[in-house]
């Protein structure tokens, strides 16, 4: 398959080859940058260390899994006051550190987890070629979620349909202004309750 038919890979890499099957499509990469910037100090480099193999999966392609290869690189520092040595090319707009997924695949579970659930949305995600576990899509709907706030509740309600944050289903205590949870830890020597502590319920409706 010529390495032209996926042109919309992230900016940040270059196809090399393309290797299709039945299931699914693997595509070779290359980091596009000669240098990166230690994520210390700030200056760029372009002595190599090491390299790794890091892959990714990403968005699916007509159906197929889709999983991006490269070698990523250590670098030296050229900064000889930083207290960082030896460091990896950072790629923000591909991956954060670590991961296993692109940011963009990232994104679309996290809405499917917010909009569906957990195993609901893990069911949907491998129909569509993101396969994806329960938990996973949880934790990734935690990682989006805004900060949250301590402003007082004001016109309380209960959602006895509410998709908890721990992916069950059930009646939930709702500032229903802000369409939010809310969350009251009770003390035990005073039975007064604590700052609420406020998360997003997606679906709910009063």
């Amino acid at each position: 398959m010529s390495k032209y038919a996926l042109p919309f890979l992230p900016a940040d890499l270059v196809v090399e080859q393309v290797l299709p099957d039945p299931d699914r499509v693997v595509v070779v990469c290359r980091t596009r940058s000669v240098a990166a910037s230690c994520p210390v100090c700030g200056q760029i480099s372009s002595r190599v260390h090491s390299r790794y193999r890091r892959k990714l999966a990403d968005l699916p392609w007509q159906g197929r899994v889709v999983s991006l290869t490269f070698w990523a690189r250590r670098l030296h520092c050229a900064n000889g006051a930083c207290s960082r040595r030896i460091f990896t090319e950072r790629l923000p707009d591909v991956a954060a550190p670590h991961a296993r997924r692109t940011v963009r695949l990232g994104d679309i579970q996290g809405h499917l987890g917010a909009a569906l659930g957990g195993e609901p949305g893990a069911r949907l995600a491998k129909r569509l070629g993101m396969t994806v576990s329960g938990d996973t899509l949880l934790r990734l709907v935690r990682h989006q979620a805004p900060a949250t706030s301590t402003i007082a509740p004001r016109v309380l309600g209960v959602d006895d349909w509410a998709e908890l944050p721990q992916g069950s289903v059930g009646p939930w205590p709702m500032e229903w202004q802000r369409r939010v949870g809310v969350e009251a830890t009770l003390r035990a020597n005073d039975n007064e309750t604590s700052s609420p502590r406020e998360f997003s319920l997606e679906g709910a409706e009063g």
